[in-house]
């Protein structure tokens, strides 16, 4: 059918793009073994998410059809029946798959590709590649989703069996292989191969990627006998389940609810008819006046009937086995592993709020998480909220009642989000619960609320709103999970799409981030322009959605389209055209500051300018520079104003053999680097500011032992925001910068070259080893930060505030409402250095000679 076609063009897209997209960073070939292996991991993954209806079709297509009463009973076994109907979901399973290695192969074979060599083709590698992890994934999953859809008789129920599985997946990947450090059993357990497979190829070489083929042996061969073993007792349990019968109650629970349900029938039936044969008694002939009750629809009515539908919807999906499963899973799972949790590199870390909530929440398009879950979800009962009265026979009757269209869909929506904060709160009480188990109680109460219920909640109800749109206008619920899936994966990796800008993937934003001692810092402001330019475009999705909203039999586009002019009222063209200048607005300006204010750049772009500096100045590397030998700083931190003025001095001495007579200065990218000068007469004949590269030519060349004072001022500070959010380095309290990132360098600076070997080849330039060898003397001078030097500094800050850098405190002194610090070094130390400015508590101590002092945030 359409739905077969549909996904087997979703995975022959996918391995196409994946396989034309990726590039290896090593010497491997793109059609090494371990790249077909990898494409046909993710695009499994692909496959699980979005065909799991062909299982759930396979088991319930009589009871959907409501065919059940005759199919049941024809002279057919269970055996019969349910393998017949397994084995052709599964047959199709893996005609689908068949989609990937195709993919594949027209991504290395088509016209279009880059001209990059390829390795010898072997079929072994794509028949491996299927045979060892596409099918044994398709056999456990569509065993796995058969049998939920035949238990639940209900067909969405194989897409949570989908859900299980990946989510599994992670589970080992982050619990048994990071967290218990067990990667042999994480192996073992990982149906998928994100740890099996994926995992081992982190650790082979170039040569071991471009000749080894995936074999069953050793690990992966315990780990698909355990798994076919647990595929084969499920649907034996399965086909002892199964009955040719009438869908009945059958948990104690339902069975419990079911009797007391009859007993209080019973009893109030009875107590009903002695009343009214009483009330007949004495009644008689009186007549009985009805009476009058007035009717409004007015907007208080709508909200009344926006409250039901929302407190409906809230208790359908609260009430849902799959809800309570994920509760109970999200609690044990964490307070558990609690104690691996909160280890840094095997040390125990304080269970502090701030540590515990960057395991607690995460970015809507971090799939590397178990929280990948919660789009997962979202999806799932999106789909379920949409069509409920649908499939339950109801459609009819609902569209037929006095409730606007709009209302509907807004009741759902805020059915749906009263889920997603019921979620926030039990993250919220599942951090508080692994503090104590660890022995803290101080929750900080007050993060918790910000982080979870404003931050992390936003993504997720954008989201959310996202997933009812999509199930609205495909209006198709299976085609639905695919559309939004799609969506979903398109947030996921559109920076590997090229889209980098936050302005087109929905619902993205420079990310926000939070310190005990920095608080937000200056990050939450873009994070909230942007977060109102999506809420703006949400409000343009939602009318759409309630425009296109299906009511009735009829929901051809034509007549969806035709409903929509009737819907078009005036409120809703004053909603629309509120939003559309909301969203040109807060467009309009988060450009400005992203691409006007500051330049933007993307990954492409910056590769490319890597490119160009080594074509443009690679002339100059191994040209005799001065070295560095001593640094005088002087450096002015405004921690209100965000902003850095540093004078400095550099002491350069030529211990080459020959003359020098022109000296280059590598600038930072992202600050004002002033004009240099030198204690000598000397001409600027470069200065490319794009690339950052400077030429001066000296007068008298700098002779061998000889040296010179170069001097140069450096202006940093943040003006409006780019897409990547404002720079944190200075802040109202808790500065941080090094001098390799704002000071200038002298000399050409290799470390800017592109060093991926595609990415080298793609750029035109010549191939080179990504680690120089052992015994290249060069190579070892030119490392960032080598050189050894003398260092004094004094750094200027806030009256309130200590500024820390390398060498000794010489003195301290308050100056015009600031206060200096003067730091010296007693030894010579490497050109890799760091600044700090914040109000630090101090605390000395003493060990034999040496003085000890430990700055560090009060509390």
């Amino acid at each position: 059918g359409i739905h077969t076609r549909l996904y087997i063009a979703v995975l022959l897209v996918f391995a196409f793009l994946i396989m034309r997209l990726s590039r290896p960073t090593d010497e491997s070939y793109p059609n090494a073994p371990a790249h077909i292996a990898f494409a046909t991991v993710l695009g499994s993954i692909i496959w699980l998410l979005s065909a799991a209806a062909v299982a759930g079709d396979a088991a319930m297509r009589d009871v959907q059809t409501r065919m059940y009463s005759l199919t049941y009973t024809t002279p057919i076994g269970k055996a019969g029946y349910l393998g017949g109907r397994f084995l052709a979901a599964f047959a199709l399973n893996a005609l689908i798959l068949l989609a990937i290695p195709v993919g594949v192969l027209l991504a290395f074979y088509s016209p279009g590709r880059e001209t990059e060599p390829l390795g010898p083709f072997r079929p072994a590698a794509y028949l491996g590649a299927y045979g060892f992890i596409a099918l044994p994934i398709a056999f456990v999953a569509t065993a796995i989703q058969f049998s939920l859809a035949t238990q639940s008789r209900r067909a969405i129920a194989s897409y949570l069996g989908s859900v299980l599985l990946l989510v599994t997946s992670l589970f080992v990947r982050i619990a048994v292989a990071l967290v218990m450090g067990q990667w042999e059993l994480a192996k073992l357990l990982d149906l998928i191969g994100i740890v099996g497979i994926l995992g081992e190829f982190e650790s082979w070489t170039a040569i071991e990627t471009n000749t080894r083929l995936i074999g069953l042996q050793g690990t992966l061969l315990w780990n698909r006998l355990l798994w076919l073993g647990i595929a084969l007792i499920i649907l034996a349990f399965t086909y002892l389940r199964f009955r040719f019968a009438h869908d009945t109650t059958s948990t104690w629970w339902s069975r419990l609810s079911q009797r007391q349900t009859i007993v209080s029938s019973d009893t109030s039936g009875k107590h009903a008819r002695s009343i009214l044969l009483a009330e007949a008694a004495f009644v008689g002939n009186i007549r009985i006046s009805v009476p009058q009750v007035r009717q409004t629809f007015g907007f208080l009515t709508h909200l009344r009937q926006t409250r039901a539908i929302a407190w409906t919807s809230f208790l359908a999906i609260a009430k849902s086995r799959v809800a309570l499963a994920v509760v109970a899973a999200t609690v044990i799972g964490a307070v558990t592993f609690a104690h691996e949790l909160m280890e840094l590199m095997g040390v125990s870390v304080f269970p502090r709020t701030a540590h515990l909530i960057t395991f607690l929440t995460t970015t809507l398009g971090n799939v590397q998480t178990p929280w990948v879950i919660v789009p997962l979800l979202t999806i799932f009962f999106a789909g379920e909220l949409v069509w409920r009265e649908r499939e339950a026979g109801l459609s009819d009757i609902a569209d037929a009642t006095p409730v606007p269209d709009w209302v509907l869909f807004l009741g759902k929506f805020l059915g749906l989000s009263l889920v997603l904060v019921t979620w926030m709160a039990l993250l919220m009480a599942t951090g508080m619960l692994m503090q104590v188990n660890l022995g803290y109680y101080d929750f900080e109460m007050g993060l918790y609320l910000k982080i979870l219920f404003r931050l992390q909640l936003a993504d997720y109800l954008l989201f959310a709103l996202l997933a009812l749109v999509v199930h609205v206008l495909v209006n198709h619920k299976y085609v639905g999970h695919l559309v939004a899936l799609l969506a979903y994966g398109f947030i996921a990796y559109a920076p590997r799409l090229g889209i980098e800008h936050n302005l087109l993937v929905y619902g993205s934003d420079p990310g926000w981030s939070y310190m005990d001692m920095r608080g937000f810092a200056p990050s939450l402001g873009p994070w909230l322009w942007f977060k109102l330019y999506w809420a703006a475009c949400a409000l343009l999705l939602a009318l759409a959605a309630g425009l296109l909203w299906a009511r009735g039999r009829e929901g051809s586009v034509r007549v969806r389209l035709h409903q929509a002019r009737h819907r078009f009222t005036r409120p809703t063209s004053w909603a629309a055209a509120v939003a559309v200048m909301l969203v040109l607005t807060l467009g309009g300006f988060i450009f400005y500051n992203t691409n006007v204010l500051n330049e933007y750049l993307t990954a492409s772009d910056v590769a490319e300018r890597r490119a160009e500096y080594e074509r443009r100045y690679g002339q100059y590397d191994g040209v005799p520079q001065p070295r560095l030998v001593a640094t005088n700083l002087h450096v002015e931190i405004y921690p209100d104003r965000q902003a850095v003025d540093i004078h400095g001095t550099y002491h350069l001495v030529n211990r080459s053999v020959v003359p020098i007579d022109s000296i280059h200065l590598a600038t930072a990218p992202g600050v004002k680097t002033g004009a240099a000068s030198f204690d000598r007469p000397a001409v600027r004949v470069l200065a490319d500011e794009d690339l950052g590269h400077r030429s001066y030519a000296l007068e008298e060349p700098l002779q061998p032992g000889d040296s010179l004072r170069l001097d140069f001022e450096v202006h940093v500070e943040p003006r409006g925001f780019r897409n990547s959010g404002v720079d944190t380095s200075v802040v109202a309290n808790g500065s941080y910068f090094t001098n390799e990132a704002w000071l200038p360098a002298v000399g050409y600076q290799s470390n800017r070259e592109l060093s991926s070997a595609r990415d080298r080849r793609a750029h035109g330039l010549a191939p080179r080893p990504l680690i120089p060898s052992l015994h290249d003397v060069e190579a070892r001078e030119e490392m960032t930060g080598a050189e050894r030097i003398a260092f004094e500094a004094v750094m200027g800050t806030d009256e309130d505030q200590i500024a820390v850098t390398p060498g000794a405190l010489r003195r301290t002194w308050k100056e015009d409402g600031r206060r200096y610090f003067h730091y010296a070094t007693d030894a010579p130390i490497r050109n890799d250095y760091a600044f700090f400015s914040a109000r630090y508590a101090v605390h000395e101590a003493q060990w034999n000679d040496v003085a000890i002092r430990i700055f560090h945030h009060p509390g």
